[in-house]
Order: C-alpha cells, then structure tokens, then sequence
C-alpha cells in the first residue's frame, strides 16, 4: 500500500510541475517578447510615435497600446481583476507618449502574467467566451496571449525599419577597439 500511495503521489507531483513548468515558460516568453517591445519604443523618436503606414492602421503607438488593453482583456478572461482606473477600451487612444505606453506595458504584462501564475492546473480545461468565433479554453487563450504580443512585436519592427530604424537586437556588435574609441 505504502509503494501505491508513493507512486501515486509522485504522479501527482509530476502534474503539478508540469503544469508549472508550461506557464513558466509561457510567462518566460512573454517577458522577452515585452522587453522586445520596450526596446523598439525606446528606439523610436518621440516624434514618431504618431506614425503609421497608412491611414487605415494602428499607429506605432496604438500598436503599443493594443498590445497593453489586450494583455488586460486577456488577463481578466483568465481571471484576473482589472485594477481601477485601467480602462483598456480606450487605452489605445489615450496613452501615446513613449513614457506612458512603456510604463502601462510593464504594468499589464505584469497583470495578464500575474493571472497566468494564479490559474489552477484543474481550470486549465475551463471554457472561455472571447468576441470571436471558435472554442476557447483558459490554456488555449494563455497559448494566444504569448503569441499575441509577439505578433505585435513583427509589426513594431517592420515599422521602425521602415522609418530607418534597425531593431536594436540587430545591431552589429561593436569590436573591443571600437568599444575602446568611445
């Protein structure tokens, strides 16, 4: 009995921290990705952040502020509580300097992340009604709020490039002798 009980426990323990082990490495994406973001706004002028390719798509900063209200919407589907004063419907228009869209991406990555963390392995499977056709369930969702922002992150870096801006990830490394000169 007592080697049925051992098993038994380990099988459970092994759930546990697999279950633990995907949202680690969800949240791990995730905060890459968002530094990723962070990055490209902070290599953006301020005077660009208002630019867009055309008329009919989000400007640099509303893809910011999309990302936020979405990191928001997201994080409440999986049951966090949106903190008063956070309207994520018109965070988009709202928030446009580099400062405050840096600032408000930190703070709801750390919302949709902080309601990642809490969910239980045993809601994983719980249905969850979204705006759009399909069957959701919370790891699915939690599967679409990290491909979300990366997605989100290709359209920043097509936008800085098409402004003259390299990414600056890409930048070529700078020599020991070139390092030195500076």
């Amino acid at each position: 009995m007592k080697k049925v009980l051992f098993v038994f426990t380990l099988l459970i323990s092994c759930a546990l921290i697999a279950q633990d082990q995907f949202k680690n490495e969800v949240i791990g994406n995730m905060t890459f990705t968002k530094g990723r973001i962070v990055q490209l706004a902070d290599a953006m002028p301020d005077d660009k952040f208002g630019w867009a390719p055309a008329e009919s798509v989000r400007s640099y900063s509303s893809v910011i502020g999309h990302v936020v209200a979405a990191n928001y919407f997201f994080g409440m589907k999986l049951g966090g509580t949106i903190p008063d004063g956070i309207d994520p419907m018109n965070i988009e228009k709202s928030l446009t300097t580099k400062t405050e869209l840096t600032k408000a991406l930190n703070e709801s990555h750390d919302f949709v992340t902080a309601a990642i963390r809490n969910l239980k392995t045993e809601d994983m499977s719980s249905k969850v009604d979204m705006p759009f056709p399909g069957d959701f369930t919370k790891m699915s969702l939690v599967n679409i709020v990290m491909n979300h922002a990366s997605e989100h992150m290709g359209q920043m870096i097509a936008y800085a490039r098409m402004n003259g801006i390299t990414p600056p990830w890409s930048m070529p490394m700078k020599s020991d002798d070139e390092v030195s000169d500076n």
